[in-house]
């Protein structure tokens, strides 16, 4: 009996970033894609279709936001977390919750908490469904 990991895609042009995610995620149980740009973070998430996408905010073809409400479009289910390297304005996090996003994160983050958060909203995801 195979156990089905969640699937998770991480969308970020920091390779250093992403790499350590992806590793520290996998060990918590999680399957990690990952891309490097708003483009290619779009067509792997209608690929893969995962159940949870972490994306930059800022990204040099497009803007996590875009990104958010591109995702939520095509799924009303899949969990979308905004990463941030700056401060957020109230405003700016509204536009992104507004758009679909679940939660924030700021850099640098604890990846324990990123992992037992995503753990929680997966969760209570599944409480719904």
């Amino acid at each position: 009996m195979t156990t089905k990991h969640p699937k998770l895609l991480i969308i970020d042009d920091d390779a250093h970033l992403r790499e350590s995610l992806a590793e520290v995620l996998e060990l918590d149980g999680f399957e990690c894609h990952q891309a490097g740009a708003a483009k290619d973070g779009i067509a792997a998430a209608s690929k893969l279709d995962p159940n949870i996408v972490i994306m930059d905010i800022q990204l040099p073809d497009s803007s996590g936001f875009q990104i958010c409400q591109e995702l939520r479009k095509r799924s009303k289910t899949t969990i979308l977390i905004m990463m941030t390297g700056r401060f957020l304005s109230s405003e700016e996090k509204k536009q992104g919750f507004e758009l679909g996003a679940d939660e924030y994160i700021t850099k640098p983050f604890d990846l324990a908490e990123l992992s037992a958060r995503i753990k929680q909203l997966l969760s209570r995801n599944a409480a719904k469904g």
